[in-house]
């Protein structure tokens, strides 16, 4: 039996007060690297009436903190969400042994989960409303949305979905010790000067991020540019540039041949909206 920390749990009057069918558990990853399980949790715990996002659990090296309450809608997969007595978030981190221990986590707790609620442990089969695991790209590929985790980070880790569905069914016996290689877009390439857009500055550093979620943008930095993904509270997000334009302070860096620009602070004010290092 797995062990859980409640310490984030939500209290009485806290998240949806709807119960849930038992058909999917679904399977995320928070998407930004180097971001605790810890840090995800307390996001959760402290935003989730005016971020409107939460999952049941969030697992990692140090554990599995409970958010919500199983069996109760969780605010993660958008229209899957009633079908979803329980939802997981997976901790990003570059460290190949806390990804060991963050694995045999989240799959153990999966699968203590689809027993507890009598849902098979097969991974994406069939379509909607077919009992069993699921990842949040199946959940994007048949009840819409944008999102394709857990798969790239599994991936960088050397997790195809093939190991991922034996790994559910059988329990963790063993896990790839292969380089990681990153395929997310909050993971910089290699710094290099050829890639930093005009305008930019050169400096390599961190941002790490303040108590509210921030949207970055591809392509372009605008907020009218196409959306990426969120950075969340107190997430880590490396940069190779940085420039001010319009009314905010941008970070940038490379996903593959894409750029991808973060907001950091906005003016006047131009007060940051976390620390750098």
């Amino acid at each position: 039996m797995v062990t859980i920390n409640k310490q984030f749990a939500f209290g009485a009057n806290e998240g949806s007060s709807q119960k849930t069918q038992s058909l999917y558990i679904i399977l995320h990853e928070v998407g930004v690297d180097n971001s605790s399980a810890q840090a995800n949790a307390a996001y959760f715990k402290n935003n989730w009436s005016t971020a409107e996002t939460y999952s049941t659990f969030v697992v990692g090296a140090d554990g599995i903190y409970q958010v919500g309450e199983p069996g109760y809608v969780a605010w993660a997969a958008l229209n899957a969400n009633p079908y979803a007595p329980v939802q997981i978030e997976f901790e990003r981190t570059n460290d190949a042994n806390r990804f060991k221990k963050g694995y045999a986590n989240y799959i153990a707790l999966a699968r203590e989960m689809a027993d507890k609620y009598g849902i098979p442990k097969t991974l994406d089969a069939g379509g909607t409303g077919t009992p069993g695991i699921k990842s949040h790209l199946w959940v994007t590929n048949n009840y819409g949305g944008d999102h394709v985790d857990p798969y790239g980070y599994l991936a960088s880790h050397g997790i195809s979905k093939s190991q991922l569905a034996k790994d559910l069914a059988n329990g963790v016996t063993s896990t790839p010790t292969a380089a990681p290689v990153y395929s997310n877009p909050t993971v910089p390439s290699k710094p290099s000067t050829s890639n930093i857009p005009s305008g930019f500055t050169p400096e390599n550093g961190t941002f790490v991020n303040g108590d509210t979620q921030i949207m970055n943008r591809v392509g372009a930095p605008s907020t009218s540019a196409q959306q990426g993904g969120y950075l969340p509270a107190y997430g880590e997000w490396p940069y190779d540039s940085w420039a001010k334009v319009g009314n905010y302070t941008w970070i940038h860096h490379m996903y593959g041949n894409q750029h991808i620009y973060l907001p950091v602070r906005e003016w006047p004010n131009g007060t940051a909206w976390g620390t750098f290092k």
